[in-house]
């Protein structure tokens, strides 16, 4: 007790006392198996020195204070104990009613720990690596197709809306409402002969003679007049030049060729005296003519080329005749046939005459029908003939060509051939290029491979990353796209 007091009087205050409180557990305790215990407070002995006043204070027991110690120790013991079993066992006591304490077990080593990292790291971007190759890279094709022409024909059945055909066929898909007309048509032309016979020729022409001279100078009929090159031609009358006057005259060529037909120039009269030639002498203003006397007769050249000239005649006629009916929601079909034009000549073969008449008729028939429903009958055909996976590019309505096949002008009934023609393409959504045969090939064996598609007019590769030129792993990572 006197000790006790001695410390309680060192301290000017008394120190909060801190208490460890221990949560009862479930576990039984060693060597007290049939029996809980619960422990509320454990306080050192200076903590219940100062919690405490010194009256209330047991007397200073030697035995008690050791008794305090030992269970003091156990339960610090037992608390450890719990804290191993729940955070795991850092430090393990040699026995709960005393003993040494055994040395904390050593952590583990850092570098393990930082070995462990750098593999994981390690694996990871391996990992990223392979992720990235196969899904990473990719490649956009970018196709233009090319157009490609197509054409066929389709028969159409033309009737009136009242008639007994269209009754008949009023259900059929090529029946389309119009009408047939009949014109005759008329021409008469005037054709001329080729064939001829030579029967002579001559090279004629006129000059004017001048007199110079004081005296007046007669010459008579063939009287020689020489051209500056030599080409010799005689009067046909005799002529009187009056002195110092002038008279007109035609001449003719001493031989008659094509080369005598020459041009303006002076002439010398070589009958003359020589000091009267440059003083009486002739000039021409007009070149020389040269003709021949033919006989001419009809050849059988002539009867053909009538023959095709008068149907052209009636041709002309029959676009005339159709230019009046054609235009607005009509469209027209016509038929002329040539030989069935009934062709007169008023000459035969070996006639002797210059020219001939020849003249023909013929019948022009004319279907007119609606264009509307023609068209539609036409872009049905047309869509029937396209592929899956093409679509119509460019297709116009006056490109379609009808011909009259056959007509009823009584029933007013006709067959009609449409001629149509147009041009397709790939659709947008077209599955031509197969995704699979395209993977890790490099961009030349791409290009060989979309080359061999004549749908294919031309393409674009846009690789990514750019700087690799090969196709992707994966067929999903490659695009088509087709761009009209």
């Amino acid at each position: 007790m006197p000790r006790l007091k001695k410390e309680a009087a060192k301290k000017p205050a008394p120190k909060k006392p801190s208490a460890k409180r221990v949560v009862q557990k479930d576990k039984p305790i060693p060597k007290a198996k049939s029996k809980a215990i619960t422990i509320d407070i454990i306080a050192d002995d200076e903590e219940v020195l100062f919690r405490e006043p010194l009256s209330s204070l047991p007397e200073d027991n030697p035995s008690e204070r050791e008794q305090l110690d030992v269970q003091k120790k156990y339960f610090s013991d037992l608390v450890t104990d719990m804290k191993q079993k729940k955070d795991g066992p850092a430090v393990k006591a040699s026995s709960l009613a005393g003993g040494e304490r055994r040395r904390p077990v050593q952590r583990k080593s850092l570098s393990l720990y930082r070995r462990i990292a750098y593999q994981f790291i390690g694996l990871t971007l391996l990992l990223l690596l392979v992720v990235g190759y196969f899904f990473l890279p990719s490649l956009k094709i970018t196709m233009h197709p090319s157009a490609e022409a197509i054409a066929d024909s389709l028969s159409l059945r033309i009737a009136s809306a009242d008639s007994e055909d269209a009754l008949a066929e009023s259900a059929g898909s090529r029946l389309v409402a119009g009408e047939v007309r009949t014109i005759t048509l008329s021409a008469e032309k005037v054709f001329e002969s080729s064939g001829e016979e030579i029967l002579g020729e001559e090279v004629v022409g006129e000059v004017t003679l001048h007199n110079e001279y004081t005296k007046a100078q007669p010459l008579v009929a063939k009287t020689r007049l020489l051209s500056v090159d030599n080409k010799l031609f005689r009067l046909k009358e005799a002529v009187n030049i009056p002195a110092g006057g002038t008279v007109t005259a035609e001449v003719y060529a001493d031989k008659a060729s094509l080369d005598m037909a020459v041009g303006p120039t002076k002439f010398t009269i070589p009958g003359l005296w020589l000091g009267l030639q440059d003083k009486i002498y002739a000039t021409s203003d007009t070149a020389f003519e040269y003709q021949h006397q033919v006989k001419r007769f009809i050849k059988q050249r002539d009867l053909d080329q009538a023959i095709v000239g008068i149907k052209k005649a009636l041709s002309d006629k029959a676009e005339m005749a159709l230019a009046e009916v054609q235009g607005g929601t009509f469209a027209v079909a016509y038929n002329l046939d040539d030989s069935a034009a009934a062709v007169k000549i008023d000459a035969k073969l070996g006639d002797e005459i210059g020219e001939f008449i020849v003249s023909a008729e013929n019948t022009l028939a004319i279907a007119m029908f609606s264009k509307e429903q023609a068209e539609a009958l036409v872009k049905a055909k047309i869509a029937f003939l396209l592929p899956d996976d093409k679509k119509l590019s460019a297709f116009d309505g006056k490109d379609i060509a009808y011909r009259l096949d056959t007509y009823d002008a009584a029933s007013s009934t006709a067959t009609v051939a449409a001629s149509f023609k147009g041009n397709m393409s790939l659709r947008t959504d077209a599955g031509i290029i197969d995704r699979k045969q395209l993977v890790n090939l490099n961009e030349e064996q791409i290009s060989e491979y979309l080359q061999a598609f004549p749908e294919i007019q031309n393409y674009e590769l846009e690789f990514f990353p750019k700087f690799i030129k090969r196709a992707p792993s994966l067929a999903d990572r490659i695009k088509v796209e087709v761009v009209q």
